[in-house]
Order: C-alpha cells, then sequence, then structure tokens
C-alpha cells in the first residue's frame, strides 16, 4: 500500500454543527451565516480570528479541478500533490505539518485515524457551497489535529422552490465529468440530492515513469431539513467512492517501479436535532458517522497468502452543544462530546486494530461590549489512549475606528499521536499528543467602501514532534517525542470590490524552522503570493489567477536525501458564458504558462489544460 498510508498523525475530534449566528452585534440567537473559528458563528466582519471564506462564485471562477488546486491559490496554504488527480493530497496551513490540520465536510471531521490526512483528493468542487478555513490553533473548539488550523467544507443546499440541473464536461488527460442534483424547498422544509461520476486517464505521476496513472470517482451528497414539534432537525449526508492507480518500487530486484491501484471510500453522515426550550437558551445535539476506507488490490508481496492490503476509520460522535444568551452582550456556550473511533490496518506484513474512546467538555464565551470583542474558549479532553489534556484560546478584537480593528489572539492545539504511530512501523503505543502554542497580533482596515487591507504576524512554537529515531539500544527505530519546530510568519492582504468586478491579492513570509537541525521543514515555502481577478455581468463571467511561490526543502524520492523544489509561478483563466434557456458553457485553462514544477519531490504535476463543460440549471 502506498506510503502514504503508513505516515503518521490524527485522532480526536469535534463535529457536525450547522452553525447559528449572532445578528447584526449583538448576541441574539438568529439564522446561520457564516464562519466557523467560534461554536457559534459570526458574520465576517464581526470575527476576531483570522478566517478565509471561499465562495461558491470563487470556486467557479478558480478555473480549479481539484480541491488541491483550489486552495493553492491562497497565500499560507502549501498544497502538495503526489501526482495527478487522485493521488495523495496535502495541505500544509502555515507551515505546520499536513497532518496538523483539521478537515471536515459540513462540519463532520474526515482526518482518518491512521495518520495519513484527510482524504483531499476525493473531494470534488461541484458540490461544494463554500470553504471556511480557519487559521492557528483551534484545539479548545475541535480537539486533535486542528494545530495549523481548520478547514471546512460545506456542501451546496437548494433555495426555496423546486431546482433541478446538470453538467457535463470533458477535458485534457482524458478527463470526463457529469452530473446532476435536484432541490426542494417550502418553508421550513426542504431535501436535496445530488451526484457526479468523475474519470480521468491521468498522467504518470512518478518522475521518469511513461505509465499514466487514471482515477474514477463517484460521489454522492443529500441532504434534508424540517421542523419537527419545535425542533430543528437537519441531515447530511456525503460520500465519494472509486479507484486510484499510482506507482511502486518493486519488492523484488532490482526494485522497478511497477502500477498498483486500490479502491477508496470516504463518507460523512449527521443529524442535528436543534431546540429553543427558554428564552436566550439554545439546544442541540449532533450525532454524526464517519468513514474513511482504502484497500489494496494487489496482494501482499510478503506474504502471498493474507489477504490485500488495507487500512479502516470509523468513527461515531455524540455533541451536546447549548447557547445561552446573558443579557444583550453575552453568549456563552457550554457542551458534551464523546467519541468512537475505530481502526484498523495491514501493511506490508504489519497489521493493528485498535479503538478508541474520546469524551471532552468545552466552555466558550463571546462578549462584545462597544468596541471590544472577547472570545474565551477552553477544553479538557479525555483520550483512553493518552489521558487528559487540556487547550484554550482567547482572542480579542478592538475597533480603533469605525474602519480599523486591531486584533490579538493567543492559543494551544495539539495532534494526538495516530495508531500507525503508536501501533504501525517503529510503534511505540507509549507516546504523547504533539502540543503547539501559538501568538497572533492582527489589523483590519477599511480603507474606502470598497477596498479592505488585512495584516497579520504570527509565531506558533511545536513542541513533543514525533519523529522515528534509531538508537544504539533499539537498533530497529521506534517513534518518540523529541522534536521541535517553530513558524513565524508574516501575511498581508488587499480586497478591492466593485459591483461587477473584484480583486484580491494575498502575500505571506514565513519560516517554518525545525528547531533541532536548525534546517527549513519539508514541502513548505518561505513566501508565497496568489492573486485573483474576477469579473461578470448579466451573461458572462471571468477569472484569472496567478501564484507566485518561492523553493522547498524536499527529500529525493529514490535516495531520501534532502533536495530543494525550485519555486514556480502558475496562471490561469476561466470563461463562462450563459446562452440561454438555463444552459451554460464554461472554459478554463490550467497552467497557463505550461510551467514544469513539483509541489512533491519526483512527482509530476499537470501541464497546460483545458477542460470545457456545458451545464444546464432550471433557475
Amino acid at each position: 500500500m502506498r506510503q502514504s498510508i503508513v505516515l503518521g498523525g490524527a485522532a480526536a475530534l469535534l463535529v457536525s454543527f450547522p452553525f447559528a449566528v449572532l445578528a447584526d452585534n449583538s448576541t441574539s440567537l438568529g439564522a446561520p451565516i457564516v464562519v466557523t473559528a467560534t461554536r457559534t458563528a459570526l458574520t465576517a466582519n464581526q470575527e476576531v480570528a483570522p478566517v478565509i471564506v471561499i465562495t461558491a462564485r470563487q470556486i467557479q471562477l478558480s478555473g480549479a479541478q481539484t480541491l488541491g488546486g483550489l486552495l493553492q491559490q491562497y497565500a499560507g496554504l502549501d498544497v502538495a500533490s503526489n501526482g495527478g488527480p487522485g493521488q495523495p493530497t496535502s495541505v500544509f496551513l502555515r507551515g505546520t505539518d499536513s497532518n496538523q490540520t483539521l478537515v471536515m465536510i459540513n462540519g463532520v471531521k474526515i482526518n482518518p485515524a491512521d495518520g495519513s490526512g484527510a482524504a483531499l483528493q476525493n473531494i470534488h468542487l461541484n458540490d461544494i457551497e463554500r470553504i471556511e478555513i480557519v487559521q492557528g490553533p483551534r484545539a479548545a473548539l475541535y480537539g486533535s489535529d486542528a494545530i495549523g488550523g481548520v478547514i471546512n467544507i460545506i456542501t451546496k443546499q437548494g433555495g426555496e422552490g423546486t431546482h433541478y440541473g446538470a453538467y457535463v464536461g470533458a477535458g485534457r488527460y482524458g478527463t470526463y465529468d457529469s452530473g446532476g442534483h435536484f432541490d426542494y424547498a417550502r418553508g421550513n422544509s426542504a431535501f436535496g440530492i445530488s451526484a457526479s461520476n468523475y474519470h480521468t486517464d491521468g498522467f504518470p505521476a512518478v518522475a521518469g515513469s511513461r505509465i499514466d496513472n487514471g482515477n474514477t470517482d463517484r460521489t454522492w451528497n443529500a441532504y434534508a431539513r424540517s421542523k419537527l414539534g419545535g425542533l430543528d432537525v437537519n441531515f447530511n449526508h456525503w460520500r465519494s467512492s472509486g479507484n486510484t492507480q499510482y506507482m511502486d518500487f518493486s519488492p523484488n530486484p532490482p526494485f522497478n517501479l511497477v502500477p498498483q491501484d486500490e479502491h477508496f471510500q470516504n463518507q460523512v453522515t449527521s443529524m442535528d436535532l436543534t431546540g429553543h426550550f427558554l428564552p436566550g437558551w439554545r439546544s442541540r445535539l449532533s450525532l454524526s458517522h464517519m468513514l474513511d476506507e482504502i484497500g489494496q488490490l494487489q496482494g501482499d508481496p510478503f506474504n502471498p497468502q493474507q489477504s490485500p492490503d488495507f487500512v479502516h476509520t470509523q468513527r461515531n460522535v455524540m455533541d451536546w452543544q447549548n447557547d445561552i444568551a446573558l443579557g444583550e452582550y453575552q453568549l456563552l456556550t457550554a457542551g458534551l462530546y464523546s467519541e468512537a473511533q475505530h481502526v484498523s490496518s495491514q501493511s506490508f506484513g504489519l497489521g493493528y486494530d485498535a479503538p478508541d474512546r474520546i469524551n471532552a467538555l468545552y466552555l466558550e464565551d463571546d462578549l462584545h461590549a462597544g468596541r471590544h470583542r472577547l472570545v474565551v474558549a477552553a477544553r479538557n479532553t479525555h483520550d483512553q489512549a493518552f489521558g487528559n489534556h487540556l487547550t484554550w484560546n482567547a482572542d480579542y478584537g478592538y475597533d480603533l475606528t469605525a474602519d480599523t480593528r486591531l486584533t490579538a489572539g493567543v492559543g494551544t492545539g495539539f495532534r494526538a499521536p495516530s495508531a500507525e504511530e503508536r501501533f504501525g512501523f517503529g510503534g511505540n503505543p507509549d507516546l504523547q499528543p504533539e502540543t503547539s502554542q501559538n501568538v497572533e497580533l492582527g489589523l483590519r482596515q477599511k480603507i474606502t467602501a470598497d477596498q479592505q487591507l488585512t495584516l497579520s504576524v504570527f509565531r506558533n512554537n511545536l513542541d513533543n514532534l514525533i519523529e522515528f529515531v534509531v538508537t544504539p539500544s533499539n537498533l530497529n527505530g521506534e517513534n518518540q517525542n523529541i522534536a521541535r519546530a517553530r513558524v513565524r510568519g508574516l501575511e498581508l492582504g488587499y480586497l478591492l470590490t466593485r459591483p461587477s468586478w473584484s480583486w484580491r491579492t494575498h502575500v505571506i513570509f514565513q519560516q517554518p524552522l525545525n528547531l533541532d537541525t536548525g534546517t527549513l521543514l519539508l514541502r513548505r515555502s518561505e513566501r508565497t503570493l496568489t492573486t485573483a481577478l474576477d469579473w461578470h455581468n448579466d451573461h458572462t463571467s471571468f477569472g484569472a489567477h496567478l501564484i507566485v511561490t518561492g523553493p522547498r526543502n524536499d527529500l529525493d524520492f529514490n535516495t531520501g536525501a534532502p533536495v530543494t523544489d525550485a519555486g514556480y509561478v502558475l496562471a490561469g483563466v476561466t470563461l463562462r458564458q450563459n446562452v440561454g434557456h438555463g444552459f451554460a458553457v464554461s472554459g478554463s485553462l490550467e497552467n497557463l504558462l505550461d510551467t514544469r514544477y513539483q509541489t512533491a519531490s519526483g512527482y509530476n504535476t499537470a501541464g497546460r489544460s483545458l477542460f470545457v463543460r456545458l451545464s444546464y440549471n432550471s433557475n
């Protein structure tokens, strides 16, 4: 099974909440609006934590064909892919490791318990309404893995009335994509379903290979909501399954690369029951189930009698959250969280079966008075694998003027040792969580009614990091909590919004440093600039983006020796034209400059690629 399956880090979680909002500038309870930086969502202009929101229009005009391709258009999110579509894709948020970012779909954590990282490569863009990215440790709200931040992917739901549509598309590398949706909503009740089918012949994932590595993916998304006896009931279900081809080394001399393939399935299901039992008190019970499965189709060459390698994670979560308005300007949130997690794996003759139970108590206080806003949160997590762990966050915002907001934040995070790190190769069941301490200062300046400037400086200290060590007493090696790292950075952002067009630019300067060796952490750039221009009228939409990123340290694919991958410049354009009667034609050209580059040493990336789509929507 491919190497990414047996690498370290993930465990606990927070999950499943359709967000309630604080309307205007008070703590009154109202309809859902945006961001996930707190357990009761705020409108974007109220939020004091650093948040990026990627809207449906920005997704459509990004021209990206994959989630990784979309995320890399935002500075501070370094993306590494082990080849083309369907290959393992990792995101390094603000210089932290790829398994130190919590990824959710509709509030349900999808990071698998073996530590291989969320399967970003299996999430397609067709059904995404928006993506909310909270930067910096958020373990007080979300539990384990939120050291670098949180990425919450919100799927689409239709508005009032009946809506339906379909699309078909094609592009380079033998890529075909088709799908459709149906939505119905009236008053408090709604339901909808969508399905898509994706196939690509792909290209050689590994440099030097001539064998194309393809991918097929079938995705389903369904939702329903209603009011029953004073309760708001929400149901969400998302499922992705298919097959991915890749390359691996033969176990026999001369150890050449040989084609392999595997089946995958990712699934999240959630149900939320919300009631308003007393004035100022809202209670929500969230139940969710997550499944992550990978099954190797080729047998284990070291043990032909044994079934092929696999890794399975399933997670069931109960989260009971209570929001209590303590007057006009204070909202207290308290809740109980319980998780039953089970991971099993068989890889290269090593296997384990590891159930786990995580319980947590959390508390958040959101205070707003005049020019001041303070959000304080704490969480005590009890994991049967390593015991108790206390985390906290404090974020403060001060409106110096009507157009100027100063922000400050401090917080802690942790990542529980994964089952692979505890029981796989080099396994050590006595490992303790990795930890982090983050400090951040920010400025948000409204220049004019349609212009905004943002500035952030941050420092994130990471301790107790897990590293594989060979010692004289253990020549086979063992995972130990010995490594240390520090990420310091400066972010600048500019946004100009006009009625028919917008322009955003974001730049980050960061130093993701391994404190033990004095070298830069792997696959993270010290400087990145991203910029995008969107334009539209009643019939035509146009988008263009540019990515400029510096060199990254990495390890050679064949030898494991340190190497430096060169920086690169990427550009892309998208054009969409409504042709009447609900039909639209769109085309996107990725890697416009046909740049040859690598985001992971030894793995190829797509060249200049044209994708064309015909779509129909009833409204």
